[in-house]
């Protein structure tokens, strides 16, 4: 099986937490913007609907 040679912060900004797959010396707070999703529209928050609402 292969390794993961991509970005790893990415994965961490997608998810929205913290994965560990970087180093624990500094906060993953201080390396990126983790309240952002990675890519172009990252920084949109998606605006629910009534029956996503429900389930939130």
């Amino acid at each position: 099986m292969a390794r993961y040679l991509g970005p790893k912060l990415k994965l961490s900004r997608r998810e929205g937490t913290d994965l560990f797959l970087k180093s624990g010396v500094r906060a993953i707070d201080t390396k990126c913007k983790i309240e952002q999703a990675p890519g172009q529209h990252g920084a949109r928050k998606p605006r629910l609907s009534d029956y996503g609402v429900q389930f939130a």
